[in-house]
């Protein structure tokens, strides 16, 4: 049985990267982006996982691809909601899925594939 959970979807789009790209340095927009977000979150009782997504763009690099792009993103996410208030006893897992769950299956490049998902898990009672 699936638990209740409530998923905000942080994405780029055509206009709008979250990240510079190929890199884990965050645009000025998702810093304040997060930091709006963050005090609502704190509001909902529950667990964080914070998830990182990237197109299917080749990223490869000595020691770097987009497994460790995906994952180095979601770790700047958790960083962000941290320095933001977020209790840091809340996150339950950092997760990085590389371009293996795009939003948009039909187009693999999609600037919506590259996102940043926060799931916040229903407290168990």
């Amino acid at each position: 049985m699936a638990s209740a959970a409530l998923l905000i979807n942080l994405t780029d789009d055509v206009n709008y990267g979250m990240f510079a790209n190929g890199s884990a340095e965050p645009t000025a927009g998702l810093v304040r982006a997060l930091d709006k977000i963050t005090p609502l979150i704190s509001q909902h009782r529950g667990q964080v996982i914070v998830r990182g997504h990237t197109d299917s763009r080749a990223y490869r690099s000595p020691g770097y691809d987009n497994w460790r792009l995906s994952t180095d993103r979601a770790h700047m996410a958790y960083h962000m909601l941290i320095r933001g208030g977020l209790d840091a006893r809340r996150i339950d897992r950092i997760e990085g899925y590389a371009d293996r769950r795009p939003k948009d299956p039909g187009d693999p490049l999609a600037a919506p594939n590259r996102r940043i998902e926060l799931v916040i898990r229903a407290p168990t009672p």
